[in-house]
């Protein structure tokens, strides 16, 4: 029986380690959100692949203006409450100016 009990309890203390913490993306509230806060969202925009074949204006208008960027790249930068903050970074085709990869990068 105490066996049990101490499986039942390792099993609830395992089941809260999860990051219960990350949200879905939502456009309006990425905006407006802190650093903090886009990164609970960050995983689930780059998981959906909401941003893959978008061009650079779509980009622009769901998750708003980079840190840095150039021709084929945009670099956000992401916080998942750590020291040091991740980088979102978005790619794009040289040619077609089309999102074709959407990474996060610690």
């Amino acid at each position: 029986m105490k066996k049990i009990i101490i499986v039942i309890l390792l099993l609830i203390s395992f089941s809260n380690c999860t990051d219960n913490n990350t949200k879905k993306f939502e456009t309006t509230k990425w905006k407006n959100a802190s650093p903090r806060e886009q990164g609970l969202m960050a995983s689930d925009l780059v998981e959906s692949n909401i941003l893959i074949g978008k061009s650079k204006s779509e980009v622009l208008e769901l998750i708003g203006t980079p840190k840095d960027s150039s021709a084929i790249n945009f670099h956000y930068l992401i916080e998942f409450g750590y020291m040091a903050p991740f980088h979102l970074d978005v790619n794009f085709n040289k040619n077609e100016n089309k999102v074709i990869d959407v990474t996060l990068i610690d």
